[in-house]
């Protein structure tokens, strides 16, 4: 089931969720459409907000009514104020205005009208109440998975059909997004954009931020609307921060209502509304910010607020009669992020998509005023009972490291609560009294982590437990930062050689005359079945790379057999020790792996030749500590294939990983020919691959997702 990310159920929106989903259930027994379908659809259209101004589609409602098909009689009109105006609702608009309820009802009574002229047919009513192949999709996605929402959860259905949008790629710019990281290019309708050349016919000075006064999906459709006049050339989901480009960088699109501010910026437009709160979720705004950093640097757009060369709001326009992006867009906190945090810290907030929490929802409160981030925050009750609401913070460290862990106290907060951080030596208490602080960064001490994500090795919880006599105060839940301070402290290389301290022989060992490492070494015949245990005695956990030091022969076995006990199992490795030169010998790498106090190397005799003349070798075995291998178990598949990636155009690959995993890469020239394959196993955290190709515009593949991306040599 999903987690529903924009979640604020203070006790008033409580009560209001309550309200809904009773309409909700008595609308779909009076029109006899199902009740999570409904629901979802309001979620994905307005995240059960009741706007009634319409949006830039002309939609209104909680349930973002597009379509006025079924006649409504009546004679009220709603006079209201939009963005500085003064609109008059009529007849059937007016009706689906007034409240909830009767926009729900309309609602229902278009989908079943559709439901029965499409024989039931579930995408074809759904294209009818909503053209946009992206809302399609999302609906049917969350009306299949599920939603944990308050009060207002929808129920898993498996049964409910895949379907997945169709992109069309027809402008200059396309097929794919200018940057690699954008998810999608979606063009805006030709006659909503002016076609040119910047900037050589104009400059680029400026990007304007707005708001879209409606859905995601609605956004994107609205721009391809030939009737709509508007565009602009990025829009962003609040949930997860999903980008669609839909007008090219050097084009003009129409978004700022002012030509000449249009004809040198880029328009940036974030899903949700001006007048609620939640929205601006740390996800999107970091995604945004990305997209806006790299323009500055290509333009040199200054990166700060600013209206002749720099960042600006559509409100900021001049004779705008917009006000987005409005009073919960946190200026300070995105051009922070437009700048760019340190690469090696990790910092977010509440609204991030690895916060997680826990326990009943009648016993959480959001407050949208004081915090971290834009100024809101989570809270909840202290008790000395058993933890019953809780929260985790679970980073995606791109360094194993030392790190000073943070956490922001919001206004307000009173309670005397512990934080446990969960390290790679163990876990660790700290008890903090939050009413000592006020809206202040507060030092929970530095630990050692591994790269990468691990809930169980590197997270911060907190619960609404504390000790008697500070009961029934509030608890703030807010921002945490893991600052890198230095790598981890030395772990020693190991070495274990024959004979010595550590390798323990079963059968036959014979003793060479022959040089080996260190003076000598042992050989068996592959004809026996006897054994060589290797013994490191680690005391420090974590990744080491494995070598095993042979002197090659003619009368050497082709297969070796090394079995590897590692933390969580074992891994066997075949080496060839065969050479027609003594002189071949030297390191042979075993590979990388995560080993503890129970890890051994064990070396057989026997081997496929089984013969009295063919050997095997037993000679040092070096286990060499490497920081960067991250060997944190994954106890929770939610992040497994969790990554960043960024192409640089000296044509080398940065990959943050969250776990330790195999990486494919597929690069492609522009009129399709395979470029380029990389194939290698690689270890959370920050990863470097430098690819040997030549200047060029080259498509890559990686996890299912292409990206387009422009090598430039010597650039």
């Amino acid at each position: 089931m999903l987690e529903a990310i924009i979640l604020a159920p203070s006790i008033e929106q409580i009560n209001y969720y309550k309200h809904l989903d009773s309409t909700f259930s008595k609308v779909s027994k009076i029109v006899n459409v199902d009740v999570d379908l409904l629901k979802t659809i309001a979620y994905v259209e307005t995240r059960f907000y009741h706007h009634i101004c319409p949006s830039r589609d002309n939609s209104i409602g909680i349930m973002n009514i597009r379509n006025f098909s079924i006649h409504i009689e009546n004679k009220e009109n709603i006079d209201i104020q939009c963005e500085n105006s003064n609109i008059t609702l009529e007849g059937t608009k007016a009706y689906i205005s007034k409240n909830e309820e009767n926009n729900i009802l309309y609602a229902a009574f278009l989908i079943r009208k559709f439901l029965d002229e499409c024989n039931n047919n579930l995408v074809c009513a759904l294209r009818k109440y909503n053209s946009s192949d992206l809302f399609i999709e999302d609906v049917l996605r969350i009306y299949r998975e599920g939603l944990d929402f308050p009060i207002l959860s929808i129920k898993p259905k498996s049964e409910v059909e895949f379907f997945k949008s169709n992109t069309a790629f027809n402008a200059d710019c396309s097929p794919q997004p200018e940057f690699n990281f954008v998810n999608a290019f979606i063009p805006a309708h030709s006659s909503n954009y002016t076609d040119a050349n910047r900037p050589n016919d104009y400059p680029i000075k400026k990007i304007v931020i707005h708001t879209t006064q409606g859905s995601y999906n609605g956004a994107i459709s609205w721009f391809q609307n030939p009737n709509s006049n508007v565009s602009a050339h990025y829009v962003l989901r609040s949930s997860d921060g999903h980008t669609t480009q839909m007008v090219c960088h050097k084009d003009i699109a129409w978004h700022a209502g002012n030509w000449h501010y249009n004809t040198r910026s880029i328009g940036f437009e974030h899903e949700g509304y001006v007048q609620q709160n939640g929205w601006y979720t740390d996800t999107m705004l970091r995604i945004s910010a990305r997209i806006a950093r790299q323009l500055a640097d290509i333009y040199n757009i200054n990166k700060v607020r600013d209206t002749i060369n720099g960042i600006m709001g559509h409100n900021e326009v001049p004779n705008a009669t917009h006000t987005d992006p409005g009073p919960y867009w946190d200026w300070k906190y995105y051009l922070a992020l437009v700048n760019g945090i340190e690469y090696k810290d990790t910092l977010f907030d509440e609204f991030s998509y690895n916060f997680k929490r826990g326990g009943p929802y009648t016993s959480w409160w959001f407050d949208s005023i004081y915090g971290y981030n834009g100024g809101h925050h989570f809270w909840t009750y202290s008790w000395t009972g058993n933890i019953a609401n809780w929260a985790r913070w679970t980073p995606i460290l791109p360094f194993p490291g030392i790190y000073k862990v943070r956490v922001y106290i919001p206004q307000n907060s009173k309670a005397y609560v512990r934080y446990k951080i969960y390290h790679r030596n163990g876990i660790s208490e700290k008890w903090i009294d939050q009413n000592l602080y006020n809206n202040q960064w507060v030092d929970l001490g530095n630990y050692e982590f591994y790269a990468g994500y691990s809930i169980n090795q590197g997270s911060v919880t907190l619960g609404d437990t504390t000790i008697s006599g500070r009961e029934n105060q509030r608890i703030g839940f807010d921002g945490i930062s893991f600052a890198y301070l230095s790598p981890l402290p030395g772990c020693n290389t190991r070495i274990v050689d024959d004979a010595n301290v550590g390798w323990q022989p079963y059968g036959n060992w014979i003793l060479s005359s022959l040089k080996g490492y260190a003076g000598d070494y042992r050989y068996n015949y592959t004809s026996n079945n006897d054994s060589v245990i290797y013994n490191p005695q680690i005391t420090c956990p974590g990744g080491y790379e494995l070598r095993a030091w042979i002197r090659k022969g003619s009368n050497r076995t082709t297969e070796a057999k090394y079995r590897i006990i590692r933390m969580n199992g074992d891994t066997t490795i075949y080496l060839n020790q065969f050479s027609n030169s003594l002189n071949d010998t030297g390191w042979i790498t075993l590979g990388n792996f995560c080993l503890n106090s129970n890890s051994r190397v064990i070396l057989y005799s026997s081997a496929p030749e089984n013969s009295n003349s063919i050997v095997v070798i037993s000679d040092a075995i070096e286990f060499k500590y490497n920081s960067n291998i991250n060997c944190n178990p994954l106890f929770n598949n939610e992040v497994n294939n969790i990554y960043t990636i960024k192409l640089e155009k000296n044509g080398k690959i940065k990959l943050n990983l969250g776990s330790s995993r195999e990486v494919n890469l597929e690069i492609y020239s522009i009129d399709g020919r395979k470029a380029y394959v990389f194939n290698k196993f690689l270890n959370a955290g920050y990863n470097e691959i430098d690819i040997p190709l030549k200047s060029g515009i080259y498509i890559l593949k990686f996890d299912g997702k292409t990206y387009k991306w422009f090598i430039l040599r010597n650039f």
